[in-house]
């Protein structure tokens, strides 16, 4: 853990001096608030276009999306993670949360799911949760979905957003699977397709916040591809796995992608809060 923070403060001391320099060629504008919390309750939600899978309770439990049962202490975890990433994204006005990790299966996945259950269950918000790892997507396993198309087929194919759209039984949650691995991943992320379509998903529901489930950012292209789909970015960390240069190659390429801040995963030093 304390080589995990000595990384990061090394890497983030890099980045403060770049963007002190830049600051002083630039402007500040205001920005309008996104989301504001003290909103009205959005109304009951009828899903027309957009299937309904029902995944209990103890299904969630048993693959570890625990954001929602109170009497898990540690989905307190999650609730204060969704917290504190609402405020940065309300006070700047963003809409768009991208999730990734260094390297593969530090848990980057697991923590999108809980976080867009944890998201959901503010009362004047929606959330979309996009499964956007093609060459190995996860989501629908923690949900247990049982599909046949997801966002490869959508893009590769002449489906409609509604034949892919899963809503799984938590309210105010919907979900773009992935099914099956994509060699060409990075061409369909970077297709005009792909492009029109975050542009629609961000203009249907000014009330919604779009988390997207990314590959490993030191892995493939695909994350820096797809960059401009996203206003921040969320890094993902099992304590103990990667190298200090790991850590701080991954800051240094989402340096220019308002990196929201880290999650610490696998540690076997838990918050003290979770208890409480």
């Amino acid at each position: 853990m304390d080589r995990i923070q000595k990384a990061l403060d090394k890497a983030k001391a890099s980045q403060d001096n770049v963007a002190s320099s830049d600051m002083k060629s630039k402007s500040t504008e205001p920005k309008i608030k996104h989301n504001d919390p003290l909103a009205p309750a959005i109304p009951s939600i009828a899903y027309t276009q957009t299937r309904v899978v029902e995944t209990s309770q103890q299904q969630l439990e048993e693959k570890r999306v625990i954001a929602g049962t109170y009497t898990n202490p540690q989905s307190a975890v999650f609730r204060m993670l969704r917290t504190q990433i609402l405020q940065k994204m309300r006070t700047n006005d963003w809409q768009t949360l991208a999730i990734t990790s260094p390297t593969a299966g530090e848990g980057k996945s697991l923590i999108s799911a809980n976080l867009a259950v944890a998201m959901a269950m503010e009362l004047n918000q929606t959330v979309l949760l996009v499964d956007m790892d093609m060459r190995n997507p996860s989501i629908k396993e923690y949900f247990s979905l049982d599909i046949k198309k997801g966002l490869r087929n959508y893009l590769e194919e002449d489906l409609e957003l509604s034949d892919v759209l899963i809503n799984p039984g938590v309210k105010g949650m919907v979900i773009l699977p992935g099914v099956g691995r994509a060699e060409n991943s990075a061409e369909l992320l970077s297709s005009p397709k792909m492009a029109r379509l975050v542009e629609d998903l961000k203009a249907q529901y000014d009330s919604r916040m779009i988390i997207f489930d990314v590959p490993p950012i030191m892995q493939t292209d695909d994350v820096l591809l797809a960059s401009n789909y996203f206003d921040c970015t969320l890094l993902v960390l099992e304590d103990g796995k990667n190298k200090e240069a790991e850590i701080t190659k991954s800051m240094q390429l989402l340096e220019n992608h308002n990196l929201i801040g880290t999650v610490v995963n696998k540690s076997e030093n838990p918050p003290k809060h979770q208890n409480y």
